[in-house]
């Protein structure tokens, strides 16, 4: 009987395992995709990410593979992969998203694994999501397109932010202190981001599009949401001015506060630079060992350990101006933030299963006596993998500068790659610079 059970359980988690990150982790997954990318072949990257598309993480890999695309200069392909990615978040209600609270719905997975439960993404990849959409219609020409994105992504930030206070009613189910010092860090981790919901390069790069378009208060609103998150910073600080100045709000006051903007003369452009740099880091495991009525049990948690030094900023010389950009968003603070946000659902899922396998043991205990209890201790253990699921491709963190230049052609080079500038008086000319690894990308439109 008991080898019996042991061969049934075997089967049953080998069965029920099978493409989930359960016995692989997510980064190591993607650690070959991202090389691919960092070196420069994005074409192998998205074909090594095509087989997850009709999976359980479906959602996960079209995110992975629309960023690869678009990076790798295939925005035709970015825009679909993007798109089936969005296509999964609407089967999903912002409550699920924030908190994965729906356990009704994933009962199986939950009393096994997280990473048997399909992904449902994170808020701030959300709202990063049709950010980075907004800017695949705007190259393509498409502003319209773009705009659409712009407001859902500035939809997505307030959807996020209600959906998460509703859903902290959830009381968290586990007190330990190996576990206490590991939020702790996580705070460490998160530094100045208050949320992992309100992006100040996604407010920022929405704010240049709507200005670009004669929406010059909604520009303005977004500016100020986002120097709200991050005070000290003067690109923030000197778009706060100039767009209250050219609305008619506060102008003197801000100007007095901030300093006095100048305004551009009939023959510049305005120029916007949005730099996004590195890569986030992967989510790590950490072990909580404990028995219970003498049976040996530990739980597998997610955290981040990260201590990299901060990117440094983008300096470029065009038209005689001195381009130096400043950060705007650190996702990978951001990305931590998200994480102990989740921590008091993850620990409600966390005291399910736990029970769960307790009971399971005590089955397995009473059916194959005391092999029975080993052999169901050790597919316990085994399944006991922390969810370390996240978008990995995005950047580490987004920088921006904006100013005026002379209108006309010039050119920019970075790492001997030449790019040039088209500028008209009284428009904008955005330009996206990515670098990941090796890997660079450089695109601009006259908006």
């Amino acid at each position: 009987m008991a080898k019996r059970l042991s061969l049934l359980l075997t089967l049953l988690l080998l069965g029920g395992c099978a493409g989930s990150s359960l016995f692989q982790p997510y980064p190591n997954r993607i650690a070959s995709v991202q090389t691919q990318l960092a070196n420069g072949n994005g074409g192998k990257a998205i074909q090594q990410l095509e087989s997850g598309l009709s999976g359980a993480d479906s959602l996960l890999y079209a995110q992975e593979a629309g960023r690869v695309a678009a990076l790798s200069g295939d925005l035709d392909a970015s825009i679909r992969f993007y798109q089936m990615a969005m296509t999964d978040y609407d089967q999903y209600d912002w409550k699920a998203i924030v908190s994965l609270t729906d356990i009704s719905a994933q009962v199986g997975g939950a009393t096994v694994s997280d990473n048997l439960i399909p992904y449902h993404g994170q808020a701030f990849e959300r709202v990063m999501l049709h950010q980075q959409q907004s800017l695949n219609y705007l190259w393509q020409g498409q502003y319209e397109g773009a705009m659409v994105e712009v407001r859902r992504a500035d939809q997505a930030q307030q959807k996020a932010q209600e959906a998460y206070r509703a859903a902290l009613k959830s009381q968290r189910a586990i007190s330990n202190a190996a576990i206490d010092e590991q939020l702790t860090e996580l705070d460490r981790q998160a530094g100045n981001a208050p949320d992992s919901f309100i992006n100040p390069y996604v407010l920022f790069s929405n704010a240049v599009l709507y200005e670009a378009g004669g929406q010059a208060n909604d520009a303005l609103i977004d500016i100020r949401k986002a120097l709200q998150l991050i005070p000290e910073n003067r690109l923030l600080q000197r778009e706060l001015v100039r767009l209250s100045c050219q609305v008619g709000i506060d102008c003197d006051d801000l100007s007095k506060r901030y300093g006095k903007v100048e305004r551009p003369g009939a023959d510049q452009a305005r120029l916007v630079v949005l730099y996004e740099t590195g890569t986030l880091p992967a989510k790590q495991s950490f072990w909580v060992p404990f028995s219970w009525d003498g049976l040996y049990q530990q739980i597998a948690l997610p955290t981040y350990r990260d201590n990299r030094p901060a990117p440094a900023p983008l300096t470029l010389n065009i038209a005689d101006t001195r381009v130096t950009t400043e950060p705007l968003a650190n996702l990978d603070q951001m990305a931590a933030r998200s994480l102990r946000e989740q921590y008091p659902f993850i620990l409600v899922r966390q005291g399910i299963r736990l029970t769960a396998k307790h009971n399971t043991n005590r089955w397995a205990e009473r059916q194959g006596g005391e092999l029975g209890a080993f052999s169901m201790q050790v597919l316990n253990a085994l399944t006991e993998q922390a969810d370390r699921r996240s978008w990995l491709t995005l950047p580490r963190q987004a920088q921006g500068w904006a100013g005026f230049v002379p209108a006309g052609e010039h050119q920019l080079t970075l790492d001997g790659q030449a790019h040039t500038l088209a500028t008209a008086p009284g428009r904008t000319t955005l330009v996206w610079i990515v670098r990941q690894g090796s890997s660079r990308q450089i695109r601009s439109t006259l908006i």
